[in-house]
């Protein structure tokens, strides 16, 4: 569930895939009560998922360098969960493949429907 709605995941798909849309959830903050919850991101990927998941992981250092500040999922760690600073927290599922040029669009459809620019992840700004 995001935000009060049913997300389908195609588990025909996997971490060698790649053009893909995909979910991240944090998993501290999806038990907390209420529906509607900052705790969800939605990216795309043209590299397969396990790499862009990487890309993910390497920001989760706290340096002088500030690298928690390029992605959303290290940044909301830090901000809320600082003592917990970990992408294990987060579940991840591939929503759907897509061809290269509908990415955009299929990212933002789902940003839209599942509301996580306004309640979610996907507001928080990064620095690239």
């Amino acid at each position: 569930m995001v935000n009060g709605s049913q997300i389908n995941l195609d588990f025909r798909l996997n971490c060698k895939d790649k053009d893909i849309i995909y979910v991240a959830q944090c998993q501290i903050c999806s038990v907390l009560p209420g529906t509607l919850k900052e705790d969800t991101y939605f990216g795309q990927s043209v590299t397969p998922m396990h790499i862009r998941m990487n890309g993910h992981r390497n920001k989760f250092l706290i340096d002088d360098k500030l690298y928690f500040e390029k992605s959303a999922l290290s940044m909301h760690c830090f901000l809320v969960h600082k003592d917990l600073f970990s992408m294990e927290f987060f579940k991840l599922g591939i929503v759907k493949k897509v061809r290269p040029v509908e990415l955009d669009r299929e990212e933002n459809k789902c940003i839209q429907k599942f509301r996580t620019r306004i309640w979610g992840l996907n507001r928080i700004v990064v620095v690239r």
